[in-house]
């Protein structure tokens, strides 16, 4: 099918069109369910039980705004089994697709890939999306690991990184001596330094999919919406300024409604460090980073700061901070969104025929 093609067959784009619903589970069945399909496993639940009464009241509140900030699809088949996919709104116009959970349905998780991918084309709002995954997962790893080669490098970035728990207690005994550079909060205006820096790291598509090259780097907007329904996301950034005043590092500290994500990716910590630091450079930039970075995450309920970084952190571990596991970041831009769905449906049509891994829940 080639892109025309895609473009012309999803022109309607609606949930219907694939046989989905979207925001039709109340947020307590869809969690039942996520039981029932092991998604939420009892050491994952046992994690979240502390605050278990706050991520259902969050998403319960995110339902009030419709498809606005988070939406649902679901897929029901006569014989009973089902499959949903969610996805929220992580910047102004990124969201952050997860959990692809289905009782068994090759049918029905296609129905809900597809179906999001059309409406998204339909309505024509986003500038990207992204979807996290454990690199141990097959089936993502297949499904967007290879974004790459179906979408191009111009249109999509496959980020493979770490995911580490730094207690408070931890950020807070960090001593940064100066050496490694001096750190300053930026406020909500552009900074090309910032999306310069964020190209260097990551790439172009890194740096549009994350809004780093425009105004309103707090996400002083998204935060408005959000606030329509008594939720908040926003983002602060600490900067790493050399003694020639160049930026070397960032920390971009986003906070948003907690368990939007299971893993807590809507409060990550994400630290970009520029190409061409070693060892021990790349440890004081981190260190000086993290030691700013600690005050977004005052009134953040477990008590850390969740670290993403694509540079070691094993001196963290070491001092206490709790590896929770390794994540890939794959993002996409929306004018390939046609090439996705091409992509998807590619997949599912060689799994239908019984050929390749099974779909399993990913995070």
């Amino acid at each position: 099918m080639t892109v025309a093609a895609v473009v012309d067959r999803v022109a309607s784009g609606t949930w219907s069109d694939f046989g989905c619903e979207v925001n039709a589970l109340p947020p307590a069945e869809l969690f039942d369910r996520y039981e029932r399909s092991r998604f939420l496993y009892p050491a994952k639940r046992a994690r979240l039980a502390p605050y278990w009464p706050l991520i259902l009241e969050n998403w319960q509140r995110a339902r009030r705004a419709g498809e606005l900030l988070h939406w649902v699809a679901s897929h029901e088949e006569p014989g009973g089994g089902w499959a949903s996919l969610t996805s929220w709104r992580s910047t102004h116009a990124g969201w952050q697709t997860q959990h692809l959970v289905s009782s068994g349905t090759l049918a029905g998780g296609r129905a809900v890939m597809l179906a999001a991918q059309a409406v998204r084309m339909a309505e024509r709002r986003d500038v990207a999306a992204q979807n996290w995954f454990s690199p141990s997962n097959r089936f993502a790893a297949l499904a967007f690991g290879t974004i790459g080669r179906s979408l191009g490098p111009e249109h999509s970035l496959v980020a493979p990184g770490d995911y580490v728990m730094v207690p408070l207690a931890l950020a807070r005994a960090l001593r940064p001596d100066g050496s490694a550079g001096s750190v300053a909060e930026l406020d909500g205006g552009a900074c090309p330094e910032l999306a310069e820096l964020a190209r260097r790291c990551r790439g172009a598509v890194y740096a549009r999919a994350e809004g780093l090259d425009r105004d309103d780097l707090r996400l002083a907007d998204v935060d408005r919406l959000y606030r329509l329904v008594g939720l908040r996301r926003h983002r602060r950034i600490w900067v790493l300024y050399d003694a020639s005043g160049a930026v070397r590092a960032a920390a971009l500290a986003y906070r948003g409604p907690l368990g939007f994500n299971f893993s807590f990716l809507e409060n990550r910590c994400d630290v970009l460090i520029a190409p061409g630091l070693d060892a021990t450079e790349t440890r004081r930039a981190t260190d000086a980073l993290l030691a700013a970075a600690r005050h977004a995450y005052a009134d953040f309920e477990p008590a850390a700061v969740p670290l993403t970084t694509a540079t070691p952190a094993d001196h963290l571990i070491l001092a206490g901070a709790e590896p929770v596991r390794p994540y890939t970041r794959a993002l996409w831009l929306a004018e390939a969104y046609p090439d996705l769905y091409r992509h998807i449906d590619e997949l599912y049509a060689q799994r239908l025929r019984g050929r390749g891994v099974y779909p399993r829940s990913n995070a």
